[in-house]
């Protein structure tokens, strides 16, 4: 029978609780690693947070959906008696409240002060009414959301939205020519033709 040491106990704590700290962080490219190592979601870091409760309270919602594929009790309590909801619905992040509540979050789960998830979030906002809506058993549409932001066409180099527009043949073809010259391209070497035919 084998026996570990001190520095592989320390080691194999540390990694368990940068689950924690990545998730908290938001960062998933981490996260997915320490999960494909078979890191428990039910890890606790020194303040006593999971790594659901610590993204919940980032408002990290892919890091939490993440999560909670690879099996995080979206239920369990931590200091206090707080859930990831209480968390989530503390800091408003409306998102990551709906993800927690598809899962099977507890709605009326009281912390140890008997505050539900609802009494934390302001009255009227959009975290507010996806609780109510779904105490009433109305749950929540999740939007997808891309790991990697939109670049908005500003930002971009001149050119880089036509050459992406041009890109979009498929593979079955050319499509309808839409925007094609028809014919040969006339006129002098250099030069260009004054008329132009009408698009129909």
């Amino acid at each position: 029978m084998g026996s570990l040491s001190m520095s592989d106990v320390y080691i194999s704590h540390h990694i368990e609780q940068r689950l924690v700290t990545a998730s908290g962080m938001g960062d998933i490219s981490t996260v997915r690693k320490l999960l494909r190592k078979n890191i428990p979601t039910s890890i606790m870091d020194e303040y006593g947070r999971t790594a659901l409760h610590a993204a919940s309270l980032g408002g990290h919602s892919e890091v939490v959906k993440l999560l909670l594929e690879a099996g995080a009790d979206v239920n369990q309590k931590v200091y206090s008696n707080t859930t990831a909801l209480h968390a989530a619905a503390r800091n408003h992040h409306t998102n990551t409240v709906k993800h927690l509540v598809v899962a099977g979050a507890t709605l009326d789960a009281e912390n140890s002060n008997k505050i539900r998830p609802i009494d934390l979030s302001r009255y009227n906002t959009d975290t507010w009414e996806v609780l109510n809506d779904a105490k009433k058993g109305d749950l929540p549409e999740i939007e997808e959301e891309s790991e990697v932001p939109e670049i908005p066409d500003y930002a971009l180099p001149d050119g880089a939205t036509s050459k992406k527009k041009k890109s979009g043949k498929g593979k079955k073809g050319k499509g309808k020519g839409k925007g094609k010259k028809k014919g040969k391209k006339g006129g002098k070497k250099g030069g260009k033709k004054k008329g132009k035919k009408k698009k129909k």
